[in-house]
């Protein structure tokens, strides 16, 4: 937990109060007729696209590691290749998501071998975070982003709604075919939860705000600025757990036991997306964060690595 100092001072940097506004989820968008033509011819990969794709990868992996090809394969994902891409064009999302057959890999990259999968994962996704995703977040007006998937050398582990192999340039998922109304597919008592929840998080970003007013004409120090800061923190721990449970549950959707697109956890994510929700609750998770980075940053000239981070580089490090 940071310190009082840190929080008070994070907290008066914040003059935004969040708020639960609309937001927006092509999870209930009217479906099209027919696949994005910008990615599609019919119902199968354009290859300048898939060209770009798999050269942009290997381009960048191939001085990073060795023989790239003969561990990987590598789809496109998303709604951006679902019939409802037209809701969710205007942001232009490309998912590129990468198995990584780990043995293969090992075998290739022998400087590597001991270091766990999941965290050759981290490894992966935080380079491409850093020195790829800067170069590919507006090429044709869409957002590429890369990304390995943890523990799914197979994409169908994950349970997802579409996904195009471009490795071998065929349908590993074909996209759902949805009503043209998707939101009658769920029940009363999905959208029930919704409602409360939705008013639950209205009421912590109204109570934040209340107690932000207090606090700033206390004096600090003083016995009420002490009781009303813990107030605050405790409505931002709370709202990290709202965010937590939602976003931590769209994760189960996709994994071993989920139903993947039409699993309620997931319907929970995108129904949240569109009243806003997450966007709130994660607006005030983000004082405790960024506060809890500065204390770090303080304390120890850095942030601290956490704890698979930390092993990782100790790994690294041991070989020379």
């Amino acid at each position: 937990m940071p310190s009082s100092d840190f929080y008070v001072n994070k907290v008066a940097e914040s003059s935004d109060v969040p708020t639960v506004d609309e937001g927006a989820s092509g999870y209930f968008s009217t479906p099209s007729d027919r696949l994005d033509p910008s990615l599609f011819h019919g119902d199968v990969f354009r290859d300048d696209v898939r060209h770009f794709v798999l050269h942009t990868l290997y381009d960048f992996w191939g001085k990073r590691f060795a023989r790239p090809e003969t561990w990987s394969t590598v789809w496109a994902a998303g709604s951006g290749i679902s019939y409802q891409w037209s809701a969710s064009r205007g942001n232009g999302d490309l998912d590129i998501l990468i198995g990584v057959d780990y043995p293969s890999f090992y075998s290739a990259n022998p400087d590597y071998q001991g270091i766990p999968e999941n965290d050759m994962a981290d490894i992966f996704n935080k380079d491409f975070k850093q020195g790829l995703w800067p170069s590919t977040a507006n090429w044709r007006g869409f957002e590429v982003t890369f990304y390995v998937n943890p523990n799914s050398t197979d994409i169908r582990d994950i349970n997802p709604y579409a996904a195009y192999n471009l490795t071998t340039n065929e349908w590993t998922v074909r996209p759902p075919v949805v009503g043209a109304d998707p939101r009658a597919a769920f029940g009363k008592s999905y959208w029930d939860q919704i409602t409360r929840e939705k008013y639950y998080a209205k009421g912590l970003v109204m109570k934040y705000g209340s107690i932000r007013n207090e606090i700033s004409g206390m004096t600090p120090g003083s016995p009420g600025h002490t009781n009303a800061l813990a107030k605050q923190r405790l409505v931002v721990e709370q709202a990290r757990a709202l965010f937590n449970d939602i976003h931590g549950g769209r994760r189960m959707a996709f994994g071993p036991g989920g139903s993947g697109y039409g699993d309620f956890y997931n319907f929970r994510w995108q129904a949240h997306k569109e009243a806003g929700t997450v966007q709130a609750v994660h607006a005030l998770t983000v004082v405790g964060s960024e506060a809890r980075k500065e204390q770090e940053i303080d304390q120890y000239g850095h942030e601290l690595d956490d704890a698979a981070e930390a092993l990782t580089k100790a790994s690294l490090w041991a070989r020379g």
